[in-house]
């Protein structure tokens, strides 16, 4: 590790492949991406819209990154998971930095998730309907197809309706 001034500030030249100080680990952002399986530029997103704060930067205005925000990090793809939206997390800083304690994070983020679980239900009963909707589909298929396989190939009556039924065999 190098140290050097530059206008009357310290910089620190970190080592490419690790960087440390006091015991304290730095990642890099490229780092802190493969870690989290996240692109860069949704990092530096979660930066430039507040979810990420202090990010420290070394020389030539370079991110880096502490375990704290690794922990950050994790916790908005966890609440990513859960549902909510970029602007719903941030609501949730909003309150933590307004009145400093979780407890009326939490009750917010009950909130959220309890919208998001009747969100889900009603989306699991669409799903639901669909299913029926495609089995009934399914089952007229079947029986089009075995009506199909046991009219004779040069076609007959149909006795209920008055039609004349062809096979597709029929149409060459």
């Amino acid at each position: 590790m190098v140290f050097f001034l530059s206008s009357f500030s310290v910089y620190v030249k970190w080592p490419i492949d690790l960087m440390k100080i006091d015991g304290a680990r730095y990642y890099k952002i490229g780092e802190l991406a493969n870690l989290l399986e996240l692109s860069p530029r949704t990092i530096r997103y979660y930066e430039e819209i507040g979810l990420l704060n202090s990010v420290k930067r070394i020389e030539g205005g370079k991110r880096v990154y502490t375990d704290r925000d690794l922990q950050r990090l994790k916790f908005i793809q966890r609440l990513k998971h859960l549902g909510l939206t970029l602007s719903e997390m941030h609501e949730l800083e909003d309150i933590y930095q307004i009145h400093r304690t979780n407890k009326k994070v939490l009750a917010r983020l009950l909130e959220l998730l309890d919208d998001n679980t009747m969100k889900i239900d009603e989306r699991v009963n669409s799903l639901l309907r669909l299913k029926t909707d495609i089995l009934s589909y399914e089952e007229k298929i079947r029986e089009k197809l075995n009506f199909e396989e046991e009219t004779p190939k040069g076609g007959e009556l149909d006795k209920s309706s008055g039609d004349y039924q062809r096979s597709p065999d029929t149409y060459r």
